[in-house]
């Protein structure tokens, strides 16, 4: 499934010039399943208990733990850029901000 994360992506205007033709529409559990398939991969993970209980705890009735524990995963593999620029980073700021400081208390 192709996803935009462009924040300036106008879903409305979009629609409006890519109208989907109703007779190419796929319907149905088949089309679904087809969908499904398309968009994700099977594999077999093996998590601690102790990951999964909250995960499932937080799921309305247990169901839909597996799209919270894929949603944590995307979130901390956005925050490891985060994280490595920072590492990169860091102590070239560190160093001006303790440069600039000690220029100011002259």
């Amino acid at each position: 499934m192709n996803t935009t994360t462009d924040q300036d992506f106008d879903y409305q205007a979009y629609m409006r010039e890519n109208t989907p033709v109703p007779t190419q529409i796929q319907w149905g559990p088949d089309a679904r399943q087809k969908r499904r398939e398309v968009a994700k991969t099977r594999i077999t993970l093996r998590i601690d208990e102790e990951i999964v209980e909250p995960f499932k705890q937080l799921a309305p009735e247990g169901r839909g733990y597996q799209r919270l524990i894929n949603q944590a995963l995307r979130e901390w593999l956005s925050a490891q850029g985060v994280k490595e620029w920072l590492q990169e980073e860091l102590p070239a700021i560190l160093s001006q901000a303790i440069y600039q400081a000690f220029i100011l208390s002259a």
